[in-house]
């Protein structure tokens, strides 16, 4: 497993990763190529699921029960109907949890915002 202060030190240079991206870029623009990577990637593996490729697993943010959260982010495991099966995030060491509950707020916050902006 992952010890703690691994986990710490993995989960900080994690969290300023767009903000390490914004500055190697030195003025010249934002993340947005990473995000589109992202969505990228993903519609390209959706479409071989759904082609019919075996064991694709991308992770994405999507409604869900993994948490109490209404919308998540975890792997999911993609086929003919789209996503066959939310794989959930696994066992969380200590770190992971407090860091899980500590961010709670904030994304429920804007879960409700977008939820209300998606319903206008």
């Amino acid at each position: 497993g992952i010890n703690a202060e691994y986990g710490k030190q993995w989960y900080q240079r994690r969290v300023r990763a767009g903000t390490e991206g914004v500055e190697a870029k030195a003025g010249g623009g934002s993340a947005t190529l990473s995000m589109a990577y992202a969505g990228a990637r993903f519609a390209f593996a959706l479409l071989q699921a759904m082609n019919g490729a075996k064991n694709v697993v991308e992770c994405s943010y999507v409604e869900s029960d993994v948490t109490d959260m209404q919308f998540f982010s975890t792997p999911l495991l993609l086929g003919p109907n789209g996503v066959e099966q939310n794989l959930g995030m696994g066992t969380l060491i200590d770190f992971e949890q407090e860091a899980l509950e500590k961010m709670k707020p904030e994304l429920t916050g804007s879960i409700e915002k977008g939820i209300k902006f998606a319903n206008q």
